[in-house]
């Protein structure tokens, strides 16, 4: 807790190659997600949940690939915010419900760190 805000963060992710913190999409990645407090104001994640600042360029297509088990776990929380990254292509900010998530990758798809730091106040 910082201030009065209780923050959770988690670098677990779906799998993607054979990095390090990598769980299989579904029950694996579900039971994490399940350990997130239901009192949690402010969450910090690596890569985004699904359909929100996921939108990665696949070479041939623009593909969602963010986590389906996390976004349904945001549904049942009063987060205020959530920061997240890994998706370089889809840096900003994004709106679910009263929720602020903030894709804050400071490179570009091209690894470029360009873009600019982004503020929140929760």
């Amino acid at each position: 807790m910082i201030e009065r805000v209780r923050i959770w963060g988690s670098p677990w992710s779906p799998a993607f190659m054979d990095w390090v913190f990598m769980l299989k999409r579904g029950d694996p990645l579900s039971q994490k997600w399940q350990l997130i407090p239901d009192d949690t104001d402010a969450m910090i994640t690596h890569r985004p949940p699904k359909g929100i600042g996921d939108e990665a360029n696949l070479g041939f297509k623009c593909q969602k690939v963010g986590c389906v088990n996390r976004l349904g776990r945001i549904h049942q929380l009063s987060l205020k915010g959530h920061i997240l990254g890994h998706i370089h292509e889809d840096y900003g900010e994004y709106q679910q419900g009263q929720t602020k998530l903030i894709n804050a990758s400071i490179c570009t798809a091209r690894y470029v760190p360009s873009n600019a730091p982004i503020v929140v106040d929760i």
